[in-house]
C-alpha cells in the first residue's frame, strides 16, 4: 500500500472544489463496508480520512443534531458510518468513524454551511469545511488535506493553549441560565480574545442607519462614540462603519490592511481609522437584520486565516438564529396571551379537559359559574370536583363526545349549583373543549311560562269567581315560586273587598288579623281603586305598626271589576319586573275566566227563562193575520189583551222595520205549501226588535214560523225574547275585544287559529306578526293556514327528523295539545330562526290555537360565532405550538444534561396536550362549511 493514503466515506461532489487527491479510495455510504474496487479484505488504517456530512447537521434519524450528548458518545452500530442518505453520512455517524480510524486525520465536509456539523466536528477534534467556503476561497479538498501542516493540523478552530474555541462557545450559547443579552456578551469576549481583537459589538441595520446594541470595547472608543456621535435615536450613517460592507457580502468581511483592502477615501475609514476588521452578517427568517463584528485601532500583525473566519461566521449564524427564537418566541407567547384573553373575552364559559379529565384551561365566566377559583381547577380531575355530574348527562354526553370525536350539544341541570347549562362540547384525541352558557333565568322563565298556559288553561274550566281564586292561590306559588298569597273579592251589595282565598300557613295568620275594605282603603284598596299594581318593597318601613306576621315585600295586581290579586315574600325586595309581568298575566286571565263565569251563570239563568219561551206563541191563517196568541205574546207585541191582536196582520204588530221582513216570511210559507200540497216545510226565522215608549232600551226577539199541516195553509209562530242574550253577547264582544288588545300589544309574533274537523283557519294575527313576516290580517282571517305560504322548518338534524313545514306543527298542536321546536322561517328581513310554541284550547262550540314565534336568530348566530372563533384560535395555537415542538426538540438535541433534556421531553408533551385542545374545532369547520348556504342571513 501506498505510504500515504486517502479514504473518501460518501458519494464525492461532482464540483470544482470537491476535486480530491489522486488514488483516493472512495467509499459510498451504504456500502457496507466494501470499496469502489470491490475489494473485500478489511481496510487498511488510512492516513487521511475524508468524510461528507449530510447538510443542515441530519442525523440517521432525521432528527437535527444540535450539539446534544448523542453526538459525543461514539455509540452505534459498528456500520454507523454508512448511515446517509443523498450519498452524504449522517453526523451521528462520525464518532464512528473516527474511532474505526483513529490514526487517520480527518476533514468533515458539507456542501452548504452547516453551524450544527462544525459544532459537532469540533467536539471530536475534527477539521470542518464547507463547499461554499472552499469556492469562495478558491480551493478544492485536495488543497486543503495536502496543505494541513504546522498550524492547519487538527481543529482550525483550537486557540493557541489547545483548547477549541468551539468548547466555550457552546458552554457559552448552551447555559439556560443566561438570557441572549448575557450570552451575546460573553460571546463578544470569547470573540475579542480569540482573534486579538479589542472591540466586538453587535449591530441594527435598518434602511442606512446601524443602530449599537451590545459591545465589548477594551479601548473606551465605543463608549465615547455612544456619548458624542450618536444621533438621538442611538443610530449612526450605516456609511460611517465597515459594515456597510458586511450586510452588502454573502462572506465574512475581514480586512487588517484598510488601504490594501481599498478603503483609501472611505468615509467610515476617514472617521475613524479602524486599521483590522472581521465582521458577519446577521440574518434573522431570510433578511439582513445587522451585523456581529470585531475591529481594532491597530493593523493585525496577521491576516485573519479560514477558521478565524469561520468562527464569526458561526458566531453571526448563531445570533441570527437566536433572535429567531427569542422573536418566535415573543410572538408565541403574545398569541397565547390573545387566546388567553379572547376565551376571557367571550360571553360564554369555557374549560379544556386532557384525555384524562383534568382541567388544562378555566376562563373566569366559567369559574364564576362554578363557583370555583380557576387556580385552584387546574389539573384537577372534573369527576373528582363535580362528583354529582357522574352518573348525569355531562358524563354521558362528555364520553360519548371523546369516544366517537363528535361534538355534543345539549341541556343539563347541575343541582348543587341550582344551575342549567346550555353546553356545546368539542373533542380531540387529547382532550375535550367545553363551551357552556348559565341557561337558569332561561328555563326558569320557559318553566313559568308552561305553568302559566297550564294555569290558564285551568282558569277557562273553572265555573265560579271563588273557584278563580282559589286557582290563582295555587298559580302563586306553582308558576311564580312565592307560598303566600290571598286574593280580595268585590262585593257590590256592601262596597267591601273580601278575602275569599288565602294561602296556607303564614296567608291564613295574615288573613285572620285583616277584615273587609273599602276601595282606596289600605294598600289592596288603593290597588283596587286605581286599577293599577303595586310592588312594596319592604312594608316593614311603612312604619303602621299593623301585623305582618313576618312578610316584608308585597306585590298586588288588580282584577279589573272582581278584586285584588296579592302575592307577599317573607324577604324585601323579592319582587322584579318580570314577577310583576307575570302576575299581570295571571290577573288578566283571572279577569277573562271570571267575566266567563259569571256569563254563563247569567247564559243559565237565560236558560231557565227559555225553557218557557213556547208560551209565547201565535197562529195566523193563510193571510198573515193572527187567529190566536198567548198572553206572553200580547204583552210582547206591546196589546193590552187578545182583543187587540186577532184578526191584525202580524206584520202590523211589529215594528217598521221588521214588518217587510215578516210579511215576506209569511208569504214564503203560504206560498211552499201551496205547491206541497200541505205538506209541512222548513222553518223561516226574523229577528225582532221593539222600541217602545216606556222601555229604557230596545227589547229583541226571536220569531220562528212554521206552517201548519192541513189547516189550509196556516202558519204558527214561537217568539223568544233574545233581548238577554243579546246584550249577553255584546258583553262577549266586549270582552273579546278587551283580549284583543292584550293580543295586539304582545311583542312576539302570535296567530290565533280555529282547529276545525279537516282544516285550521286563521281567525287572526297580531301586529308583531304582520310586521315580522309581512302578513295581512285582513287579508289571512277566515282563510285556511295554508294562505300564509309559509315554510317552517325545524332546526337540527334534518336526516333524522325531516324537512317539516307548518301542517306538521298543526298536526302537533291537533294531537298533543301543544308544540315546542326551534324553527326557521322566512320573514321581511329574510330567514330567521324562532323558538315555536302552540296550544290549543276549547271554547264553546269549537277548539282554537295560539301559535307564538320568540326570535332566536342571535342566540344561535352567537354559538355559530363561537365555534368560529375556537376554529381561528386551533389554526393559530397549532402554529405556535409547532414552533414550540420544534424548540423543545431541538433543545434536547444539544444538551448533555439529562433533566435539561427532561424537562425539554415535558415541554414538548405539554405541548403536544394542549395542541390536543385546539384540534377539537376540525370538525367546527365542516359544521361551519355546511350550515354556510343555509345559516340566517342579517337583516338589512
Amino acid at each position: 500500500m501506498p505510504a500515504e493514503r486517502t479514504l473518501h466515506v460518501g458519494e464525492p461532489v461532482d464540483a470544482a472544489w470537491g476535486e480530491l487527491p489522486e488514488a483516493t479510495r472512495v467509499r459510498r455510504a451504504g456500502d457496507g463496508g466494501s470499496g469502489a474496487t470491490g475489494e473485500s479484505a478489511p481496510d487498511a488504517g488510512p492516513e487521511r480520512l475524508v468524510v461528507r456530512l449530510r447538510d443542515g447537521g441530519a442525523r440517521d434519524d432525521g432528527a437535527r443534531d444540535d450539539g446534544g450528548a448523542s453526538g459525543q458518545s461514539g455509540g452505534g452500530p459498528a456500520n454507523a458510518d454508512l448511515a446517509a442518505g443523498d450519498g452524504a453520512v449522517a453526523i451521528d455517524g462520525l464518532p464512528a468513524l473516527c474511532d474505526r480510524y483513529p490514526d487517520a486525520e480527518v476533514l468533515a465536509y458539507t456542501v452548504d454551511d452547516a453551524p450544527d456539523a462544525a459544532i459537532d466536528a469540533s467536539r471530536l477534534g475534527v477539521e470542518y469545511v464547507s463547499g461554499r467556503r472552499l469556492a469562495a476561497d478558491g480551493e478544492t479538498l485536495a488543497d486543503r488535506i495536502g496543505g494541513r501542516s504546522g498550524d492547519r493540523i487538527g481543529d482550525p478552530g483550537r486557540d493557541a493553549g489547545g483548547e477549541s474555541a468551539l468548547e466555550p462557545f457552546i458552554r457559552i450559547v448552551s447555559d439556560r441560565a443566561t438570557d441572549i443579552g448575557g450570552k451575546l456578551d460573553a460571546l463578544l469576549e470569547l470573540g475579542r480574545d480569540r482573534l486579538g481583537l479589542s472591540i466586538g459589538y453587535s449591530s441594527r441595520v435598518d434602511g442606512d442607519r446601524l443602530e449599537l446594541r451590545r459591545y465589548s470595547d477594551g479601548t473606551g472608543v465605543l463608549d465615547s462614540l455612544a456619548e458624542s456621535d450618536l444621533d438621538d435615536d442611538g443610530s449612526i450613517p450605516l456609511e460611517l462603519t465597515y459594515c456597510q460592507r458586511t450586510v452588502r457580502s454573502d462572506d465574512v468581511v475581514a480586512f487588517t490592511d484598510p488601504e490594501a483592502a481599498g478603503l483609501e477615501g472611505d468615509p467610515a475609514y476617514e472617521a475613524f481609522g479602524f486599521g483590522s476588521y472581521v465582521g458577519g452578517r446577521v440574518v434573522v427568517d431570510g433578511e439582513t437584520y445587522g451585523t456581529l463584528c470585531f475591529l481594532d485601532p491597530e493593523r493585525r500583525d496577521r491576516p485573519f486565516d479560514e477558521s478565524e473566519r469561520l468562527f464569526v461566521e458561526l458566531l453571526a449564524d448563531w445570533l441570527g438564529r437566536a433572535i429567531e427564537r427569542r422573536i418566535a418566541r415573543e410572538e408565541r407567547e403574545a398569541a397565547v396571551e390573545r387566546f388567553e384573553e379572547t376565551l376571557e373575552r367571550i360571553d360564554d364559559a369555557f374549560f379544556a379537559l386532557d384525555d384524562d379529565w383534568r382541567f388544562t384551561y378555566v376562563n373566569e365566566k366559567a369559574a364564576a359559574l362554578l363557583d370555583r377559583d380557576p387556580d385552584e381547577l387546574l389539573g384537577a380531575d372534573v369527576w373528582g370536583e363535580f362528583p354529582a355530574a357522574i352518573g348525569e348527562e355531562y358524563e354521558t354526553n362528555y364520553r360519548r363526545a371523546m369516544e366517537t370525536q363528535e361534538p355534543a350539544s345539549f341541556e343539563s341541570y347541575y343541582e348543587p349549583l341550582d344551575l342549567w347549562t346550555e353546553v356545546t362540547a368539542y373533542p380531540s384525541p387529547d382532550g375535550l373543549s367545553v363551551f357552556f352558557a348559565d341557561a337558569t333565568e332561561r328555563k326558569r322563565r320557559e318553566r313559568v311560562l308552561e305553568r302559566l298556559l297550564g294555569t290558564v288553561e285551568e282558569l277557562q274550566r273553572t265555573d265560579s269567581r271563588e273557584a278563580v281564586a282559589d286557582r290563582l292561590i295555587g298559580a302563586a306559588d306553582e308558576v311564580l315560586g312565592h307560598e303566600i298569597s290571598g286574593v280580595r273579592l268585590y262585593d257590590p251589595e256592601d262596597d267591601r273587598l273580601r278575602l275569599v282565598a288565602t294561602s296556607d300557613g303564614l296567608g291564613e295568620r295574615f288573613a285572620d288579623s285583616r277584615g273587609p275594605r273599602r276601595p282606596g282603603e289600605g294598600f289592596t284598596g288603593r290597588v283596587f281603586e286605581r286599577g293599577e299594581p303595586r310592588v312594596e318593597e319592604d312594608i316593614a318601613a311603612a312604619g303602621d305598626d299593623r301585623p305582618y306576621h313576618g312578610m316584608r315585600s308585597v306585590a298586588a295586581v288588580p282584577l279589573g271589576d272582581h278584586g285584588v290579586f296579592i302575592v307577599g315574600a317573607v324577604e324585601p325586595d323579592a319582587f322584579d319586573e318580570s314577577d310583576v309581568s307575570v302576575l299581570e298575566l295571571l290577573a288578566a286571565n283571572a279577569v277573562a275566566a271570571m267575566d266567563a263565569a259569571d256569563r254563563r251563570r247569567r247564559l243559565r239563568t237565560y236558560e231557565d227563562a227559555l225553557k218557557n219561551v213556547d208560551d209565547m206563541v201565535c197562529v195566523l191563517d193563510g193571510d198573515g193575520a193572527v187567529t190566536y196568541a198567548t198572553g206572553p205574546f200580547v204583552a210582547w207585541v206591546g196589546a193590552d189583551d187578545l182583543g187587540d191582536v186577532v184578526g191584525e196582520r202580524l206584520a202590523a204588530l211589529v215594528d217598521g222595520d221588521d214588518a217587510p221582513r215578516v210579511a215576506d216570511a209569511v208569504a214564503a210559507l203560504a206560498d211552499a205549501g201551496a205547491e206541497a200540497g200541505g205538506a209541512p216545510g222548513a222553518a223561516r226565522t226574523v229577528d225582532l226588535t221593539a222600541d217602545r215608549d216606556g222601555d229604557r232600551r230596545p227589547r229583541h226577539a226571536e220569531l220562528r214560523l212554521s206552517r201548519l199541516s192541513d189547516h189550509g195553509g196556516g202558519v204558527v209562530g214561537s217568539l223568544s225574547d233574545t233581548t238577554d242574550l243579546r246584550r249577553t253577547r255584546t258583553e262577549l264582544s266586549t270582552e273579546r275585544d278587551r283580549f284583543r288588545r292584550l293580543f295586539d300589544r304582545l311583542p312576539d309574533p302570535v296567530m290565533e287559529v280555529l282547529l276545525e274537523a279537516d282544516e285550521t283557519v286563521i281567525d287572526g294575527v297580531n301586529p308583531a306578526f304582520e310586521t315580522q313576516f309581512g302578513a295581512d290580517e285582513a287579508a289571512l282571517r277566515g282563510r285556511t293556514i295554508d294562505a300564509l305560504d309559509i315554510r317552517d322548518d325545524r332546526l337540527g338534524d334534518r336526516e333524522e327528523r325531516g324537512d317539516v313545514g307548518t301542517t306538521d306543527l298543526d298536526s302537533l298542536v291537533r294531537e298533543r295539545g301543544f308544540a315546542t321546536e326551534e324553527i326557521r322561517r322566512q320573514t321581511v328581513e329574510g330567514p330567521r330562526e324562532f323558538l315555536f310554541r302552540g296550544f290549543s284550547y276549547e271554547t264553546e262550540g269549537s277548539r282554537r290555537a295560539f301559535g307564538i314565534y320568540t326570535d332566536i336568530t342571535d342566540r344561535k348566530r352567537r354559538e355559530r360565532y363561537v365555534r368560529i372563533v375556537n376554529r381561528i384560535l386551533r389554526h393559530n395555537l397549532r402554529n405556535e405550538l409547532n414552533v414550540v415542538f420544534g424548540f423543545a426538540g431541538e433543545i434536547a438535541d444539544r444538551t448533555d444534561d439529562d433533566r435539561i433534556r427532561e424537562f425539554a421531553e415535558r415541554i414538548e408533551a405539554t405541548g403536544k396536550r394542549l395542541s390536543g385542545v385546539a384540534e377539537g374545532a376540525t370538525t367546527l369547520r365542516r359544521l361551519v362549511e355546511e350550515a354556510r348556504g343555509t345559516a340566517p342571513a342579517p337583516g338589512p
